[in-house]
């Protein structure tokens, strides 16, 4: 059952007819790996990190050397560069993210549909009184990838901040919430209307969708202990496995939300009968 878990979640090459996300992972790949070759940008923050170390490091309030060290803040251009550039990689993961769990959704309505058109009695007979929602149209698909995009962006910094601040909070309270976008993004739900729906659709999945949210989380800890190593041998190889094996995670993720939110909507817990597992 381990395996097969596994193989759900981390099968990001298994929607549809396939190619349509093979060039979205490809492309994500590369431009995420083409940030840290930006001959522009320049990674070295070490003026920075002395200038924040001598600001911390004032044991008493000095008027004349607060103001030099606040008008002297040692950050280049390229050091602004590079920090646009992560900036703009994380938005494409997450435009990537939100584009996958997207077509999931709609690759697995689609299949159904034609599944139940086929005669396929066992379908008929199971999944009949659960007829999928009609599948979004690529054109409303992108559109509401660009508004979720933008409000992902607009919330970004105080969603991290109180994540930071309420860790244990936030782990506990991740499988009521990670399907929202996917409400979304399946032309459900709208904008505000979709997380409480998740939160609803959720209530009688959640330790369900803990284990699979940890089994990603294991993943990532794997990922981090193991890729740094190739620093010691290749910049250059550490830079394009790092990009490919961050953008396998997060599809993977949204592949799980996708997943995790068709389940509960299509097969929804009877009683304590759970007709089919995450």
């Amino acid at each position: 059952m381990f395996i097969a878990a596994l193989k759900s979640i981390f099968d990001i090459d298994n929607v549809g007819k396939r190619w349509g996300v093979r060039i979205l992972y490809l492309i994500t790949v590369v431009l995420n790996a083409a940030i840290h070759f930006n001959p522009y940008a320049d990674t070295d923050f070490t003026p920075l990190q002395s200038w924040a170390l001598d600001v911390y490091n004032m044991t008493e309030y000095d008027a004349d050397q607060y103001n030099a060290l606040m008008t002297a803040i040692p950050i280049s251009r390229g050091n602004v560069i590079y920090i646009i550039s992560l900036c703009i990689g994380f938005l494409i993961l997450l435009a990537s993210a939100y584009i996958y769990a997207g077509l999931f959704v709609r690759a697995f309505r689609l299949e159904k549909i034609a599944s139940i058109k086929d005669d396929d009695q066992e379908v008929i007979n199971y999944a009949i009184e659960h007829l999928p929602d009609k599948p979004l149209k690529l054109s409303g698909l992108f559109a509401r990838v660009l508004l979720i995009v933008l409000v992902s962006a607009a919330l970004s910094i105080p969603f991290v901040l109180i994540t930071y601040s309420f860790m244990f909070i936030a782990v506990i309270g991740l499988p009521f919430v990670f399907t929202a976008p996917v409400a979304f993004l399946s032309g459900d739900k709208g904008l505000f209307s979709a997380l409480p729906y998740s939160v609803k659709l959720s209530a009688k999945y959640y330790f369900v969708n803990m284990r699979s949210i940890g089994i990603i989380l294991l993943a990532i800890l794997l990922v981090d202990f193991t890729v740094p190593l190739l620093a010691n041998v290749s910049m250059t190889a550490f830079y394009i496995v790092d990009a490919a094996v961050t953008t396998w995670i997060w599809l993977s993720f949204a592949r799980l939300a996708g997943l995790a939110y068709c389940t509960m909507k299509d097969f929804p817990i009877k009683g304590n009968k759970r007709p089919f597992a995450i």
